[in-house]
């Protein structure tokens, strides 16, 4: 199956399994959404991004319920809708 012009929205995409995963969907041409707490890691994440369609950034804290559903809300709004893939690999620790 090819990824290429698929939208795929990844948590936890700042570092470890959600970053690789991130370089792995571009690669194939996917268009990004990556999303976690840390907005300088994400911008980082971003621009390593090779042969992505598009990356988009969405500023997601997990533990925060009202940030989760206004995020959802706002992507689903500017995607229309459409998200062909969703991992959700961001995880709190204790």
């Amino acid at each position: 199956m090819t990824y290429k012009n698929k939208t795929v929205w990844i948590t936890g995409a700042s570092s470890g399994i959600g970053e690789a995963l991130a370089y792995a969907f571009a690669s194939e041409g996917a268009h990004l959404i990556i999303s976690a707490r840390n907005i300088v890691e994400l911008e980082r994440v971003k621009n390593a991004c090779k042969g992505a369609a598009s990356v988009a950034i969405v500023r997601l804290d997990i533990g925060d319920t009202d940030n989760v559903f206004q995020a959802v809300q706002d992507t689903l709004k500017s995607r229309d809708g459409r998200i062909d893939v969703l991992i959700n690999n961001a995880g709190l620790s204790q």
